[in-house]
């Protein structure tokens, strides 16, 4: 199959009404900086490969000296969907041997479907759901109807990545997905799973490309990806992306760069540092009330109702150095990591509802007016608009890790030991919008429109004016041990033990400037994780697992005061048999597992004291079956694969007798089906086709701090299709064009009990991509 270099590209929303692009000139700069910048990596790695005179051949007697030759063999996520390796376990590892349910998505299956975003490419894996939120952001993920929590559960090369920002993929190599328990390797968190932002490193290879896609929405987008050998065993990669479109008024602007020195690859000792820097500076889709107790179907998920005062803006500015060292006479490797960062959000989006008669001289619908139905919906509908409430975030996170592993002959069997320490430094500052400040009416309310009126231009007078809320810092440290024994060439047993403590202070400042201060400490969090692998060839591998996991008070970057009274950490542990099985001489990998995940102390409230003061008395579970196939089936057809069935995901138990009708009922934002394929077929040379298919069995929101489902809402089953062409004109150019949500299907995305954000309508993008 003809290979290229491909880098993400853009999927925003959009629809398939056709409209001008924006200005290409507006793009111009970029594409002349990032060529300009290609031409010089090259020149510079042309004058560091330049081959010196060659000798005079040496004569018959002449002996020879010993040439060492060191080989660096990185597999090339580009190229294809499939991968049999996995960096998620602190360390390279074949997927066979990770006793757990894993999901890849590599760089070719992100730049096939043009997944601009993380939560674009979520969308490729199954048993992961998106909760929309009162404060607009757009990261609060479930998997396994657990929260992944921003501070422990996603991570960048291993290592915590917090906050709430807009996660682009244009420094993407690959996304890892290990479901279920896992504190053991990453410390708190890590119920459902965690998720891996793997970044693109140097490589000792010259490449250099240039992607421009433009499309609906008047979507213009550039990225460039070089990389130069500078030296014998030195590199250095830099990614940079620029992106505008108006997209029928949910605008994006954004801009990112991620440069990366890595030198002394593959030997003894290999450094690398890097910075990265992203610039968001966008209008949020609006969200919409539930229209009898679903998803307005007959609205355009391209509908913008919010305001041209809307915004999302943030900065992730971070750096990134490690150091590997291989000890020599197989005496293992050190891998220490640092990362140090800075992250500013700043949002306020709109939330649209429905009214049967016209709106007040304000924007509101007159109270008592009868509630406007499916049935009774028409383009005149008059719509309110209400603001979100406003949130600005600064968070700061330094990180520090290091791994070691190596390889023991104890008592006679192979052991394969790694072990290591982690320390974390994170702060927070958290502002509110001043009230009384002339923000428009009760609940920001942002005037009226109506249902065939969308983007009407309208300019609020005013904008939030923010304030302090809060202040907060945490610091953490965790050591852990996990040694893999091989009792026969086919069995191997897997332990680990991890230790934690956690403590941090939180100051709670009112509008009339008085501080509150308050600790939380977590002197002795444990952790642990247990396997049995049973692996009778090459191509199978079986495994049973256990693993625990914990959430402090603290895992949002805040916590209440009623937290800190003697409110232990909520614990978790998930059960899994799983079979891994490669056919066809590897080139097609299944994976399966049946789980059962249980949240046994959850953090909820006591109605003894007045259903405020929490205490650790709920419990929930979900149990299911989930499958992955990736690979070739011939060598043409390459396929992937991701389902998730979920059996069961339920409420066992609650403290509080007001909520007890809730136990037994199921919990929001799990459906019982998700999942989504990609199929790829090579029909010449030079012409691939590809599609898939993603979405979800019926889903409900969350409801209130409980954790059950909404039982008065619902966003109904979905599947959306997607569609690229790609023909490569020759070695260094190829053109691609992709159709996202061919049907234009209208489904809910993100849910909350009182609303929910609209799925990326039909999107039609043209990419052109030059190597050179």
């Amino acid at each position: 199959m003809p290979s290229r270099l491909a880098t993400p590209s853009a999927q925003p929303n959009g629809a398939d009404r056709p409209e001008t692009p924006a200005p290409a000139s507006a793009m111009l700069p970029l594409g002349a900086i990032a060529a300009g910048f290609g031409l010089v990596m090259a020149s510079c790695a042309a004058s560091a490969q330049t081959a010196p005179t060659p000798p005079a051949p040496p004569t018959a007697a002449a002996t020879l000296p010993e040439v060492k030759v060191r080989a660096q063999a990185e597999e090339n996520a580009k190229e294809t969907l499939q991968t049999n390796k996995s960096t998620i376990g602190k360390g390279q590892q074949d997927i066979r041997d990770i006793p757990q349910s894993l999901t890849v998505m590599t760089e070719r299956l992100i730049d096939d479907a043009k997944l601009d975003t993380l939560r674009q490419a979520l969308h490729y894996t199954a048993g992961i759901t998106f909760a929309a939120t009162e404060n607009g952001t757009d990261q609060d993920i479930r998997m396994r109807g657990f929260p992944v929590a921003t501070t422990g559960d996603l991570l960048i090369d291993g290592m915590k990545d917090p906050s709430q920002y807009d996660r682009d993929s244009f420094n993407y190599d690959r996304i890892e997905v290990l479901r279920g328990s896992a504190s053991m390797l990453f410390g708190r968190g890590s119920t459902g799973g965690v998720i891996n932002q793997v970044t693109k490193q140097p490589k000792l290879i010259t490449e250099q490309e240039v992607v421009t896609t433009v499309g609906t929405g008047g979507n213009v987008r550039v990225t460039g990806d070089f990389n130069a050998i500078v030296g014998e065993n030195a590199a250095l990669r830099v990614n940079v992306m620029k992106q505008k479109a108006s997209n029928f008024g949910a605008e994006i602007d954004k801009e990112g760069i991620a440069p990366t020195y890595r030198w002394g690859i593959g030997t003894a000792d290999e450094f690398s540092v890097g910075l990265f820097y992203l610039n968001v500076d966008n209008v949020p889709m609006s969200s919409l009330r539930y229209l009898s107790g679903g998803v307005a179907e007959g609205i355009s998920a391209r509908n913008f109702y919010g305001t041209d005062s809307d915004y999302l803006r943030g900065e992730a500015t971070y750096g990134a150095a490690s150091w590997t060292h291989r000890f020599g006479n197989g005496g293992g490797q050190l891998r220490t990591q640092l990362r140090s960062g800075v992250f500013n959000r700043a949002s306020w989006n709109t939330t649209a509802g429905y009214c049967g008669v016209a709106l007040t001289a304000t924007g509101t619908c007159p109270a008592g007016t009868p509630a406007v139905t499916a049935a009774t919906l028409t383009d005149q509908t008059a719509m309110t608009r209400s603001g979100l409430a406003p949130r600005k975030d600064k968070i700061r996170g330094t990180y520090l890790q290091s791994d070691y592993s190596n390889t023991f002959n104890w008592l006679g069997l192979k052991n394969e030991l790694l072990t290591g320490f982690d320390m974390a430094r994170e702060s927070a500052d958290r502002f509110v919008a001043v009230t009384g400040n002339g923000l428009p009416g009760t609940n920001f309310n942002k005037g009226g429109t109506a249902v065939n009126t969308p983007d009407n231009g309208t300019q609020l007078a005013v904008s939030p004016v923010y304030r302090q809320g809060s202040d907060y810092a945490g610091r953490a440290y965790g050591a852990y041990v996990q040694d893999v024994m091989s009792l026969t060439p086919q069995w191997k047993l897997l332990g680990g033990l991890r230790y934690d403590s956690f403590k941090a202070d939180m100051n709670s400042i009112s509008a009339a400037a008085v501080t509150t201060s308050s600790s939380l400490s977590y002197s002795s969090l444990w952790s642990s994780r247990f396997g049995v692998l049973f692996q009778p060839s090459a191509t199978q591998s079986y495994h049973v697992s256990y693993g625990t996991s914990f959430n402090t008070s603290a895992d949002t970057y805040q916590y209440t005061t009623q937290q800190i009274a003697d409110v232990p950490a909520e614990k978790s542990r998930n059960i899994e048999i799983g079979a891994k099985l490669d056919w066809l001489d590897g080139q097609l990998s299944t994976r399966g597992a049946l789980f059962r995940t249980t949240k046994y102390n959850e953090r909820t409230t006591d109605s003894d004291f007045a259903g405020t003061f929490p205490v650790l008395s709920g419990q929930r579970h979900s149990q299911g079956v989930e499958l992955d196939v990736v690979g070739k089936i011939t060598p043409a057809l390459e396929v992937y694969m991701s389902y998730a069935y979920t059996h069961e995901a339920k409420i066992d138990k609650v403290g509080t007798a007001v909520a007890a009708g809730i136990v037994g009922s199921p919990v929001g934002l799990t459906p019982k089906h998700s999942g989504a394929t990609w199929i790829s077929y090579q029909l010449t040379p030079k012409f691939r086709v590809a599609g898939g298919a993603r979405g979800a069995a019926k889903n409900r929101p969350l409801q209130g701090t409980t954790g059950a489902a909404s039982t008065t809402a619902a966003a109904p089953g979905y599947v959306a299709y997607d569609a690229m062409v790609e023909y490569l004109f020759n070695d260094n150019v190829y053109a691609q064009i992709n159709v996202s949500n061919l049907t234009n299907k209208v489904y809910g995305d993100q849910l909350y009990p009182g609303f929910y954000t609209p799925g990326e309508a039909r999107t039609a993008k043209l990419t052109v991509g030059v190597k050179f």
